[in-house]
């Protein structure tokens, strides 16, 4: 994904299968996100892109931190665990924005710890 298109993916803004987070800190709160996309028709969130759509980024430290958070909820926080994707998309200088894909569930109903 080049940065135009990912602005004019984010222009479309939120709906049920693109939804913008400047920035994740709590593993079950994203799991339930992940969760969610793969009992409908799948989805993305977009990490490091704040609700109206701008583009603050990542720096390389929170990209480092996101990754493991999504690993961690993927894998341990929803079940049965999921195999996403991610692409990190340069946004500026040391700024990332990191594109995560929730395909649509082959193994459904999908639950996060919390059920």
């Amino acid at each position: 994904m080049i940065p135009d298109t990912l602005q004019a993916l984010l222009a479309a803004g939120e709906d049920s299968r693109r939804q913008f987070k400047r920035d994740i800190t709590n593993t079950d709160a994203l799991a339930a996100e992940m969760a969610a996309f793969a009992n409908a028709d799948g989805g993305t969130l977009f990490l490091g892109v704040a609700d109206d759509g701008s583009v603050p980024g990542l720096s390389r430290r929170d990209v480092s931190r996101i990754n493991q958070l999504i690993s961690n909820a993927a894998s341990q926080h929803v079940r049965s665990p999921l195999t996403v994707q991610t692409e990190n998309i340069q946004v500026g200088k040391d700024r990332v924005v990191i594109v995560l894909t929730v395909p649509k569930g082959q193994d459904k109903p999908y639950f996060d710890r919390n059920g």
